[in-house]
């Protein structure tokens, strides 16, 4: 039986610390998102939750356009996320292939990117150009292609054998078959990694909506939120703000914030435990054996 000695009562108690200072502030956005506003605005400091009050997450869903919002959030994560890592995939796989024609040169075109960017017009212009002002795609081609994203995907590939992939061409593959049967497979934990790097950037997206999007029923998840927590911020003068003002008589702006990021936070929260797996996978584990 292990008995405990001053050191390793020191390193649980420094863990235990760390333990709460990464759950706090979860916790503390939870207990606000739920309490009542009166008790919210008497308590100087708020760390147990006194009352149970749903009336922000009423207030988000009030109007039917967050539930429409939602859905296109939804849609635009789930497809954005599968067109980009397969195209982050294939990419990466023929940048690695050293006597693939123009390789340099591609490579030199993704590497300028991560140093060098288009201003705000020339891009709007483009936008504009390809007719998806307005359009829901907007919100999923332009981020398609990461370049940091693509280059550690091309640097996975090249650290695989090449034994593996020759192996491979004797019995008759392809490169479409190598990269889709063999390589894929073999490169879960890399895949999961930026899949779920590349959903977190769609899911928060707003940027874009704000910019090119103009009719609200197309309003992602986060343009949404933002715009009534805008309404709610000036509610003095907006007719929105003093509608939701009139409705929610006890609306305290800070418990609407909490319920907004726990409307963002908990979707992703509730897909990371189904990919964890794999970020603790080595990268070629019983693959080959040399």
């Amino acid at each position: 039986m292990h008995k405990f000695n001053g050191w390793d009562i020191l390193i649980y108690a420094v863990l235990t610390l760390l333990f709460l200072v990464c759950v706090f502030p979860f916790y503390y956005v939870i207990i606000v998102s739920i309490a009542d506003p009166i008790d919210l605005m008497n308590k100087s400091l708020y760390i147990i939750p006194y009352s149970i009050d749903f009336n922000a997450y009423l207030l988000l869903f009030d109007e039917g356009r967050m539930i429409s919002s939602m859905q296109i959030s939804i849609f635009v994560t789930i497809v954005g996320t599968l067109i980009s890592i397969t195209m982050i995939t294939m990419a990466g796989y023929g940048l690695s292939k050293k006597d693939a024609p123009l390789r340099q040169f591609f490579l030199v075109m993704v590497l300028i990117t991560l140093f060098f960017g288009g201003q705000l017009i020339p891009y709007y212009v483009l936008i504009r150009s390809l007719g998806l002002i307005n359009s829901i795609w907007v919100l999923i081609l332009p981020m398609t292609v990461n370049s940091f994203y693509l280059i550690i995907m091309k640097n996975y590939f090249l650290g695989i054998p090449v034994s593996l992939e020759e192996s491979a061409r004797m019995d008759g593959a392809n490169d479409i078959r190598i990269l889709f049967q063999i390589l894929v497979p073999i490169s879960k934990p890399i895949i999961a990694s930026i899949s779920l790097f590349i959903a977190v950037g769609y899911w928060n997206e707003w940027w874009h909506a704000m910019l090119f999007i103009n009719d609200t029923r197309n309003y992602p998840l986060q343009m949404m939120l933002r715009e009534i927590l805008s309404n709610i911020s000036s509610s003095a003068i907006s007719p929105i703000g003093q509608m939701m003002a009139a409705r929610h008589r006890n609306m305290n702006p800070l418990t609407v914030r909490m319920a907004a990021i726990m409307v963002t936070t908990i979707p992703i929260l509730l897909v990371y435990p189904f990919i964890q797996k794999y970020f603790a996978k080595g990268i070629m584990i019983g693959s080959l054996k040399e």
